[in-house]
């Protein structure tokens, strides 16, 4: 018991101190989400994300802001079926790829941060809505499981990666979630 804490011991505890400068900060985020026609309950949807972040006039172990996320391309192919039989509405299924790439452009003077590795997680989903006979919705289920091979990942933007080496796993920090599946059940309430 208790082994999974996190304790911090001694008059050394972590602490930042940042100074205003110059910098030059770009980045942007892309979407394309595509419909094929006749397809139209088909939707594969992918969008792209970065941020360069740079210090100028500074030497070049200090040029690279910190707290700066790592590129990220996110895809999903999603299914939407209207009506299956008399009483699934909404039903749909997806599939969804998130790669996150390494950051190699971190703050890298007086140990601020690290080089964060890629990772891809695979996620997926299904849902619909459950109608009585007159198609008024009971309720609807959502299944969802995310990370399905359980990687073990660290965000760059974590500061949990920072901690002693856990001896439950043998590495270093905090990791990120690992495999989940959730399910939700919505059931609407009329009062009248």
């Amino acid at each position: 018991a208790g082994t999974d804490s996190l304790v911090s011991t001694g008059p050394d505890i972590g602490l930042f101190n940042y100074v205003q400068g110059q910098a030059r900060l770009l980045g942007g985020e892309v979407t394309l989400d595509f419909h094929p026609h006749p397809l139209d309950w088909l939707h594969f949807e992918n969008s792209f994300s970065m941020v360069r972040a740079r210090q100028l006039d500074v030497p070049s172990e200090q040029q690279f802001l910190p707290f700066i996320p790592a590129d990220r391309l996110q895809s999903e192919l999603r299914g939407n079926f209207r009506r299956q039989g008399q009483r699934l509405t909404n039903v749909y299924a997806r599939f969804q790829l998130e790669q996150t790439f390494a950051q190699n452009r971190f703050f890298g003077a007086f140990d601020t941060e690290t080089a964060t590795p890629a990772y891809t997680l695979f996620n997926a989903g299904v849902g619909t809505d459950v109608a009585d006979a007159k198609g008024r919705t009971l309720f609807s289920l959502y299944i969802t499981a995310n990370n399905l091979f359980d990687v073990a990942y660290q965000s760059h933007l974590s500061r949990l990666k920072y901690e002693a080496v856990n001896y439950a796993t043998g590495r270093r920090g905090v990791y990120n979630i690992g495999r989940t599946l959730s399910v939700k059940l919505v059931v609407p309430l009329a009062f009248k």
